[in-house]
């Protein structure tokens, strides 16, 4: 199959006019200009007109069983109380919920232009929905236990679902213990002790709140209140004193360059610890929005070369899982971001925070992940066109598979 178009971007810094891509199975075969390569193979050709063939975009942090939690959770008081309302809902989840809720996430990840998910997964069930669904995916199974009491039961719990589970071309297996104030230091060494031995990623909420660095500084705070609510006793746990960066570098976390959800709040000390660490970091730009979060430092990460990505979080905190949207409201509310910066933070560097190869760009011989992006076609550079509010997500295609189609494309 060629799909040519009066665009293909082929990474963050090159595209092509009157641009075509072979595929051929789930890899890509050629990428140039549609007169230099029509006639290397007798396959159907799909004109999509005045439209961008570029590589798909890369959502690094969601929560797919979380989809159904949209319009359920109330908008929060604190993130404390919001996150109460999530335990809560969760918990009333049952299986036939959440893998609906999975499949719906899926068409709608799909259909908004992602092609690889960084997906936080804790439920029991769901896992073999996710495994067998058409998009590319590293599954972060979520551990989490704050109580010395429950580190046994958990670590073998975390233990015996890695074992059970097998990556393949488009599951990979990874580990998270979820965050600081639900997750004993025990329990982080562990998680890093198995990610360094089995060589898997690891992701971990952090830096998110004022109220965890107020948790992990002084022991006070909401969170504490939440975990009294809850009946998680503090007694035999100590505040480390330190930020949420640092208590991570102590913990040997930063060691193995995990993938660090959030990252809201730094000082300029954790920065560079982060650059140094070769840590990479997923910012979800509308959530960050949705709970009031002071202004992201995300140029300042970019500055000091620390690799940051994007995710959409989940709908519990967002209007939607579409990464084209996010693209949009990144480019609307963060221009000392290059549209060039913003393809580079959707595409390569989500590749670089999963630790995927082989994605990200549209290069010979490289997996055929891609999207189709209907543009006003206003004589704007390319790049900026993409960005642009009035684009459009008209196909995406993983492993060579079309996935979602827009009832205006015809093949």
């Amino acid at each position: 199959m060629i799909l040519r178009a009066k665009y293909v971007i082929q990474n963050d810094r090159t595209f092509i006019e009157d641009g075509a891509v072979i595929l051929c199975g789930s890899i890509i075969q050629k990428v140039g200009r549609y007169t230099e390569i029509r006639d290397l193979t007798p396959t159907k050709v799909i004109d999509l007109g005045s439209a961008v063939i570029m590589p798909g975009l890369i959502n690094t942090h969601t929560h797919l069983e979380l989809t159904h939690h949209k319009n359920l959770v109330n908008h929060y008081i604190s993130f404390t109380d919001w996150l109460l309302q999530i335990i809560t809902k969760s918990n009333s989840q049952d299986n036939q919920q959440i893998n609906q809720a999975i499949s719906d996430g899926i068409h709608l990840t799909l259909a908004g232009g992602a092609t690889t998910i960084g997906n936080i997964h804790s439920a029991e069930s769901g896992l073999k929905k996710l495994k067998y669904s058409q998009i590319r995916k590293v599954v972060f199974l979520e551990t989490l236990g704050f109580s010395p009491h429950v580190f046994a039961n958990e670590s073998a719990r975390i233990n015996k679902r890695l074992e059970s589970l097998q990556n393949d071309d488009l599951f990979t297996i990874a580990v998270t213990p979820h965050a600081p104030y639900s997750t004993s230091t025990k329990l982080y060494r562990h998680c890093t002790d198995i990610a360094k031995s089995k060589r898997l990623n690891l992701s971990t909420h952090i830096a998110e709140t004022r109220e965890e660095i107020e948790f992990l500084k002084h022991g006070t705070g909401k969170l504490t209140e939440l975990l009294n609510i809850l009946d998680i006793p503090l007694d035999t746990w100590t505040p480390p004193k330190v930020t949420p960066i640092k208590y991570l570098k102590e913990q040997g976390v930063l060691d193995i360059q995990p993938l660090l959800a959030h990252c809201n709040y730094l000082t300029n000390d954790d920065i560079d610890i982060l650059a140094k660490s070769g840590s990479s970091v997923a910012f979800c730009p509308r959530s960050h929005q949705y709970f009031h979060h002071t202004n992201h430092p995300i140029a300042r990460l970019i500055s000091a070369g620390v690799n940051v990505s994007i995710g959409t979080d989940s709908l519990a905190s967002n209007r939607s899982l579409s990464m084209l949207d996010e693209l949009k409201f990144l480019a609307n509310n963060y221009e000392e971001l290059s549209s060039e910066m913003l393809i580079s933070l959707f595409t390569i560097n989500g590749a670089k925070s999963l630790k995927l190869k082989g994605i990200g760009k549209l290069e010979k011989n490289w997996q055929a992940d891609l999207i189709v992006i209907g543009i006003s076609d206003d004589q704007r550079p390319v790049f900026e066109q993409v960005c642009d509010q009035n684009s459009e997500n008209l196909m995406t295609i993983v492993a060579g598979t079309i996935c979602y189609k827009h009832k205006t494309i015809e093949i």
